[in-house]
């Protein structure tokens, strides 16, 4: 998108008053005075201000430096703010997720120059929704994340044969809670099911039943059956859920 939403007070702080107490602490004064290299410090920094606040972080729009591919704003918001566009194709959906989102207003707008520093240059901090209490604020989506050095330890322990569940229950162990740990146990889960589909996707059918005996394992209503040629190269396979 060029440039369009420049004329309506993008030049000025705007700071609405809040539906709840929230103090103007450091990590927001830090944030708004701040200036960073990159968009990735930048959202780093508001999603540190979000998280010690309470609410989840979701990117939004942006704008280009004219007859560039250079983005000269862009917005970061509350991961409840819009609202989900009702299905228009037309199709019953057999499953529909609860919408979560609530119209939030809450969101700031970093200015990058053309030398490719960002700063904020608008800010909306009121939330009309219940913001995450103290002990569930590790939860927040956009603060969960899994490093490298524990991705390497549940990629390791699970194909030592080490079940995800007891991988992740280690790793937790090891900083003294899942609080401390920076991601769920769904998370994990994810991450594994994505690295080993990685794995078959490109080619390598031992490690799709692989997949298949250990999704046995955990999921008992998980039937599965391949079929191979003489020299053990899969022709067919075939999996279900089966019915309760």
């Amino acid at each position: 998108m060029e440039g369009s939403n420049e004329g309506s007070g993008f030049e000025d702080f705007m700071f609405c008053e809040e539906t709840q107490t929230l103090s103007y602490d450091e990590a927001f004064s830090d944030l708004i005075l701040g200036v960073y290299s990159s968009e990735k410090e930048a959202y780093a920094k508001y999603c540190q201000y979000a998280h010690s606040t309470g609410f989840s972080v979701r990117k939004d729009h942006h704008h280009f430096w004219p007859n560039t591919r250079l983005i000269k704003s862009k917005d970061f918001v509350c991961s409840k703010a819009g609202f989900k566009k009702e299905n228009e194709s037309g199709t019953k959906l057999k499953y529909r997720r609860s919408c979560t989102r609530t119209g939030c207003p809450a969101m700031v707008r970093f200015s990058v120059s053309q030398e490719g520093l960002w700063s904020v240059k608008k800010s909306v901090e009121s939330h009309n929704h219940e913001l995450a209490r103290p002990d569930d604020q590790h939860l927040l989506r956009s603060a969960r994340s899994i490093s490298e050095d524990n991705s390497s330890v549940l990629k390791s322990m699970t194909e030592a044969g080490i079940r995800t569940v007891d991988a992740f229950t280690y790793l937790s162990d090891e900083v003294g809670g899942v609080a401390n740990l920076g991601f769920t146990k769904r998370d994990a889960y994810n991450h594994i099911q994505k690295e080993r589909r990685a794995k078959f996707e490109s080619g390598d059918t031992n490690s799709l039943i692989k997949l298949f005996k250990e999704r046995a394992i955990d999921d008992h209503m998980f039937a599965w059956d391949v079929e191979t040629d003489e020299d053990g190269c899969l022709l067919n396979e075939k999996h279900d859920q089966r019915p309760y």
